[in-house]
């Protein structure tokens, strides 16, 4: 990520400049309780079709310490390298029914030197009508690949059952070996599952690691 050059930066400084003028007329009422009357927050809308960060903050030595990207992704810290997503994924009966013989990809690969590091998955199985049978542990893992990403996995029977529910998969894989370029699926060990119609929504959070 590159910072703005010296003439850049005059103009940036200027923009800056007219910018908390107008925050601060805009905004002026908002300080203090933001949930009293006539309390507007702070809005930063990005322009259509916007592939640059909506906000980002650097040190006096212009590091990156912070920025949030169009998606609402983060890089924090000061690690310009580790960037932090949250996805959700919304799954149909038919991909449950087959997450052994067909995994769903959770997270598109990323570019060549960089790696998804797995930190939770969250799986809400929103019942049907029917039960599903046979299938297996589920779980988190990379694409062509059958080793969680994750300490623990969705049980069997917590598919299996006739119920609603939300279950974690656990945390990080200790002595993980990251691979590159790689993204991340949804995978039953053992079998697919039959029978069931019940759908699920996946919530997984990961990390993209620059490598190097």
């Amino acid at each position: 990520m590159s910072f703005p050059s010296d003439s850049e930066s005059g103009t940036a400084r200027n923009l800056t400049r007219l910018t908390q003028l107008l925050l601060k007329a805009r905004y002026r009422t908002s300080v203090g309780d933001s949930n009293a009357a006539n309390k507007t927050p702070l809005i930063i809308q990005g322009a259509s079709g916007q592939t640059a960060n909506l906000l980002e903050v650097y040190d006096s030595s212009k590091n990156l310490l912070y920025a949030v990207d169009p998606s609402g992704n983060v890089v924090k810290s000061g690690v310009s390298k580790v960037t932090a997503y949250r996805k959700q994924v919304a799954l149909t009966a038919a991909q449950i029914i087959s997450l052994h013989s067909a995994p769903v990809a959770l997270v598109a690969a990323p570019a060549a030197g960089i790696a998804l590091f797995c930190r939770s998955l969250l799986f809400q199985l929103i019942y049907g009508a029917a039960q599903f049978a046979n299938g297996g542990a589920v779980t988190p893992v990379y694409h062509g690949a059958t080793t969680s990403l994750l300490a623990g996995t969705i049980p069997q029977a917590t598919i299996q059952a006739a119920a609603n529910s939300t279950t974690s998969a656990g945390a990080e894989t200790s002595g993980l070996a990251l691979t590159s370029a790689t993204g991340i699926d949804l995978y039953a060990a053992g079998a697919d599952f039959i029978t069931g119609d019940s759908t699920a929504i996946v919530t997984i959070e990961y990390d993209a690691i620059t490598l190097g």
